[in-house]
């Protein structure tokens, strides 16, 4: 089976909507970190032009990667959101820490 790692950087505001589509998609688990940076379009009204954002990693089957996009996508549509990047890398193994042994969607 073909794993895949999603990882999102977006607007900390997505969040709380995103989690709920993220649910419905299935997705058991995710990983947010709270990240600072300025992409395409900074705040030159700022001393600082970092902006705060998080970001999402993923782990999910390579069957899946289109309705998390989809869930991604609508959910920055829906909020409004100008600002956000998403990234699909391959994965050649995933292993649980508890067992030792490869992780199996």
């Amino acid at each position: 089976m073909t794993m895949k790692r999603v990882t999102a950087i977006m607007p900390v505001g997505m969040l709380s909507s995103l989690e709920e589509r993220l649910r419905r998609c299935g997705v058991p688990g995710v990983t947010v970190e709270h990240v600072r940076g300025y992409g395409e379009h900074p705040n030159y009204f700022r001393r600082d032009l970092m902006q705060r954002n998080v970001r999402l990693i993923l782990y999910v089957e390579q069957s899946r990667v289109d309705d998390i996009l989809h869930a991604l996508t609508g959910c920055a549509q829906e909020t409004g959101t100008r600002a956000g990047i998403v990234t699909v890398e391959s994965v050649d193994r995933l292993v649980s820490l508890e067992h030792g042994s490869d992780v199996v969607p």
